[in-house]
């Protein structure tokens, strides 16, 4: 991981664009489209938990995942047992 941001750093630093910047907006944007219970250090200050009691046919939790941009799908990732 110290290699990777050793390596954006220098990338950064030798560029005429922000890619810092980008970067941070761009996973700003995926905090902004997760749905479920969300962490304390949450920062996006209009986004609440949501959907909360989703339910699969068989009464799996299907709690948190991200929204698309419609925000009419919930995508999951099920942890393996």
């Amino acid at each position: 991981m110290l290699s990777m941001m050793a390596t954006l750093t220098a990338v950064v630093a030798a560029s005429d664009y922000n890619y810092s910047q980008v970067l941070e907006l761009s996973l700003l944007f995926y905090e902004a489209q997760r749905s479920g219970k969300l962490p304390i250090d949450n920062r996006i200050p209009w986004r609440e938990d949501s959907a909360l009691g989703d339910r699969g046919q068989n009464g799996e939790d299907l709690t948190g995942g991200y929204y698309d941009g419609k925000q009419e799908m919930n995508l999951h990732v099920q942890n393996a047992p």
